[in-house]
């Protein structure tokens, strides 16, 4: 794994998943709240070393896990002092519903 190049992507992925579980580590419900995770999503997270996460994203190619908010343009484009504010009451729109394994389906 030492000589492995990930993508832009890749490395996207690598840094959110490892952002993510460390947080859930630290609070798990603060971190749920936070990444709009559910439990069974929380505690498969948790679970993953780091080995079996660059494992993952090694194997998962170059689709991003962590897609962009649908009003990101609007929200980058408001004068800066409300874009915090704003953020805060306008959740982030889900996309839509894809069927998961069961193991982790909230």
């Amino acid at each position: 794994m030492g000589n492995m190049q990930f993508s832009d992507v890749q490395i996207i992925n690598l840094s959110l998943l490892i952002t993510v579980r460390d947080s859930i580590k630290q609070d798990r419900i603060a971190a749920c709240c936070k990444f709009g995770l559910c439990e069974a999503q929380a505690r498969l997270l948790e679970s993953l070393s780091i080995d079996q996460i660059l494992i993952l994203v090694a194997n998962l190619g170059h689709e991003c896990l962590f897609l962009p908010r649908q009003d990101m343009v609007s929200l980058l484009t408001l004068p800066l002092p409300l874009a915090g504010a704003v953020m805060a009451v306008h959740p982030p729109h889900h996309a839509p519903y894809a069927p998961q394994p069961a193991v982790v389906q909230c």
